[in-house]
């Protein structure tokens, strides 16, 4: 559904955001020029949930969780920001009409497009015509039942089947070419064929029941086992989750999701009635998606295959997965896929091994073990993880766990693990980081600096627009960040600090806007400050050039010629001028 900016304003305006929060926090008191109360979010006794009714936004100091009225509606009511939009719209009186400009048209025409498709490959698969790829979905274990509650389809060994019919009778091929279903053919002009041949059709659906695209499972001896959808204006893999509308109500439920790998692990799951299992589009979670999941529950399962595939997939998800505010879990199976194991020993034997899945750290810990002989390199892999820990607390528990598992004496341990993080290997490694990263951490701390500038002094972003070239700002957050503040800025719909909430509801925009907003900030001249950032820059700009310049006539490159290196001294004198210019700003500024 397209929500018009101006009605998102209407109802953002009319919206006090204390007042909505004080609906889910009955603790919530006026402190100052903010309110205080217990965050909704985590278990807490001592109040660090602060609202600003200046900016309209909200911040616990404990989880992080921050932003606008509508992601806190998103939040509190596991809602997606259209439906957040909505839902702030019936509390304060505002009446949203259906808008199908932008975008919304184009979407409509390919969940249309896209839903034809999967009821046309559905009826497929149940037809005469179809029974080579009945034959073997039901070969694997599928059962008729699972069949229909997926619409799992086939897409026949035919160059033409949708090219043909359902796509041409509603004029729809180039939509259907731009969602990767058919492809122009380069023997015949105008000619099509179908991408999808000879395969299994497992159609991707959202939370909504809208068809996003399709996963394709080869039947013959194509070499590529699985083909998806490209990424289109619907169907970005990396915040879609296969399984979610029909796992949704039993993931709410449960407050517990199973995150398996495959289309099939899904199904077997849900073919045994455990039906909280959901796979990502592919072998590895994206933070995008722990943060979707996280609106639905507070626990995570990770439930991987037993082949190094799935355990490599295992451990790229622990990091992605300790970002986020659930608790995370990681079950390893014996042997098999999901599926497999599953349809082969039942839901109970299935269930135990969720039930006995092991926190990220004792996961690590356990993989370490395993795979290593000798003791004391054993135990310096494992001081790597506990060093990982936040929590004194925890560490100190885990460096008597390691101790018994080794059969070392504690004390000695605690020595070692003490002086381990100063050893000269770590050092060194901090020390060639920190002067890789100099120049990167400065370059993105200015952006940075820039955006909370800018932020809270929206008058300077008409400055900002036309000194700074978005596409060259190397930090992607930042680059984000301003790119949407310039768009806001060039349809003239003004800017607040609450407003840029609308476009992060989560990922780390999000989190870097929380943590800038979050705390008062004033400068006594706000041009002044820019205009130091800007120059900043500047010089460190000039600065890389010389250094480059001077590398060249160090060691010029073969055949060049003295005009050349002539020229770059030249180049060299000209920056330092410039450079000298620059200089004087800051060495004479007003105090």
């Amino acid at each position: 559904m397209y929500i018009p900016p101006e009605t998102i304003d209407l109802i953002r305006d009319k919206a006090l955001i204390q007042d909505i929060i004080q609906r889910y926090v009955p603790s919530l008191k006026k402190k100052g020029k903010n309110y205080t109360g217990l965050c909704p979010f985590h278990k807490e006794k001592t109040p660090s949930f602060s609202v600003s009714p200046d900016k309209q936004i909200f911040y616990c100091f404990g989880c992080h969780a921050g932003g606008n009225v509508f992601n806190f509606i998103s939040k509190a009511e596991r809602l997606d920001f259209p439906d957040s939009v909505k839902f702030v719209a019936d509390l304060v009186g505002v009446q949203i009409r259906e808008d199908k400009k932008g975008d919304s048209s184009l979407f409509e025409a390919i969940y249309r497009l896209n839903r034809e498709t999967m009821d046309r490959y559905h009826r497929h698969i149940r037809s005469a015509a179809g029974k080579t790829g009945y034959g073997y979905i039901v070969g694997r274990g599928v059962s008729d039942k699972s069949i229909d509650d997926f619409a799992i389809g086939y897409a026949p060994d035919s160059w033409d089947f949708l090219a043909r019919s359902t796509i041409t009778a509603h004029n729809d091929l180039e939509i259907a070419s731009s969602i990767g279903l058919i492809k122009e053919s380069q023997n015949r002009s105008g000619g099509y064929y179908d991408v999808f041949r000879n395969r299994i059709m497992f159609p991707i659906i959202d939370a909504k029941g809208a068809v996003l695209g399709f996963g394709g499972r080869a039947i013959g001896d194509d070499p590529r086992k699985y083909i998806n959808s490209p990424e289109s204006a619907v169907f970005k893999k990396r915040n879609i989750l296969y399984g979610l509308n029909r796992a949704l109500d039993s993931i709410k439920e449960m407050n517990r999701v199973i995150v398996v790998e495959g289309y099939l692990d899904v199904i077997g799951c849900h073919q045994a009635e455990i039906r909280n299992v959901i796979a990502p589009m592919g072998t590895a979670i994206t933070g995008e998606q722990i943060k979707m999941l996280g609106r639905y529950c507070t626990e995570v399962i990770f439930l991987f295959d037993a082949d190094s595939a799935g355990i490599n997939a295992a451990i790229r998800s622990i990091g992605v997965a300790e970002e986020a505010n659930v608790t995370v879990k990681i079950g390893m199976l014996p042997q098999g896929d999901p599926f497999d194991f599953v349809i082969a020993q039942g839901d109970r034997a299935f269930m135990a091994i969720v039930d006995s899945a092991l926190k990220p750290v004792d996961f690590r810990i356990q993989r370490i073990m395993n795979n290593n002989n000798e003791s004391v390199q054993t135990l310096l892999l494992l001081f790597e993880v506990i060093r990982d820990l936040k929590l004194e607390t925890e560490r100190d528990l885990y460096i008597k766990k390691i101790s018994s598992m080794l059969g070392f004496d504690e004390k000695s341990v605690r020595r070692d693990f003490i002086k381990y993080p100063d050893s000269n290997r770590t050092a060194a490694i901090k020390n060639v980081q920190i002067e890789k990263n100099d120049h990167v951490d400065f370059i993105t701390r200015s952006y940075r600096d820039l955006i909370k500038l800018i932020g809270h002094y929206p008058e300077l972003i008409k400055k900002a627009v036309i000194d700074y070239n978005i596409n060259d700002i190397p930090d992607q957050i930042s680059r984000n960040i301003l790119k949407k503040i310039s768009e806001l800025y060039y349809a003239d719909q003004g800017f607040t600090i609450d407003k840029i909430f609308d476009f992060f509801t989560s990922g780390p925009e999000m989190a870097f806007l929380t943590q800038i907003f979050s705390n008062e900030y004033s400068v006594q001249n706000p041009a002044a400050v820019y205009t130091e950032i800007y120059i900043h820059m500047k010089l460190r700009e000039i600065d890389d050039k010389i250094e480059r310049y001077y590398a060249i006539i160090k060691s010029p490159p073969a055949g060049s010629s003295d005009k050349y290196i002539t020229e770059i001294e030249i180049e060299i004198e000209v920056l330092r001028r410039e450079q000298e210019k620059l200089s004087q700003y800051i060495y004479n500024k007003s105090p």
